[in-house]
């Protein structure tokens, strides 16, 4: 008897808590519901400047249309999320309201890797080989390759974008090119073409593979064939063949 009334006394206990819970979730959502949104908070929550918290609010005003004056619980969060991350420049966004009213907009803006200049258009891919396009007042500090750039929108030439985001990667973290290359370009042909900084070679890499074996390629030159030669004798030293390392003194 003893415990089966303990035991009546702990479910009543835990019942009415239960109930107090419900209550009090029940009245917030009452009382949000009353609330007003008065006011919009945008945070970027990263260094890049391609949007501004002045960007969002105003692409939310045309895009989304009126907020401010609207209930809370009346406002779609899930649509202007997905409104935003249409931007080409958001990677992520988050939208959430307060019960002082305040709308909250958190933005993840898209992080550039490199930055393509083909003649008087640019754009810039990130480390998956997005394209996004290039800002009017701001420029990211990373790498730029000019020439003859393929097409790279829609997902043309993937292999390719990828393979030069890993190159520049491999030239970031050795010790022995980081400071030594000056220029990545692609040549009339499709090539990709490194400068150093203390030679007017170019360095002939063709499509941007065997990374590895044809920097090799490149420190013998500096190594074994260069010194035998006067500063400018060759024009340029293809790397792009196996096993190869063909010096031309015309082009």
């Amino acid at each position: 008897m003893k415990i089966s009334l303990k035991l009546i006394v702990v479910c009543a206990v835990v019942a009415l808590m239960l109930a107090a819970f419900a209550l009090l979730v029940g009245c917030g959502k009452a009382g949000r519901s009353k609330v007003l949104c008065n006011a919009l908070d945008v945070q970027i929550k990263d260094a890049y400047e391609f949007v501004t918290p002045e960007d969002i609010r105003g692409f939310l005003d045309r895009k989304y249309g009126v907020y401010i004056g609207e209930r809370l619980d009346s406002l779609d969060l899930g649509r202007m999320e997905r409104m935003l991350e249409e931007k080409s420049v958001v990677m992520k966004s988050e939208a959430w309201t307060t019960r002082d009213g305040v709308l909250h907009v958190s933005i993840v803006q898209r992080a550039p890797a490199l930055r393509f200049q083909r003649g008087d258009q640019g754009f810039y891919i990130d480390k998956t080989g997005y394209v996004f396009p290039l800002h009017s007042s701001y420029t990211a500090d990373v790498p730029l390759i000019e020439g003859n750039i393929p097409p790279l929108e829609d997902g043309q030439n993937s292999e390719w974008s990828i393979g030069l985001l890993e190159l520049c990667s491999y030239i970031s973290s050795s010790r022995q090119w980081k400071e030594r290359i000056e220029k990545i370009s692609v040549g009339a042909g499709g090539d990709v073409e490194l400068k150093t900084v203390d030679g007017k070679e170019r360095f002939i890499f063709g499509f941007p593979d065997d990374i590895p074996a044809k920097f090799a390629k490149m420190g013998k030159y500096f190594s074994h064939i260069r010194p035998s030669k006067d500063e400018g004798y060759y024009k340029s030293v293809n790397l792009k063949y196996n096993k190869q390392i063909i010096c031309r003194k015309d082009i």
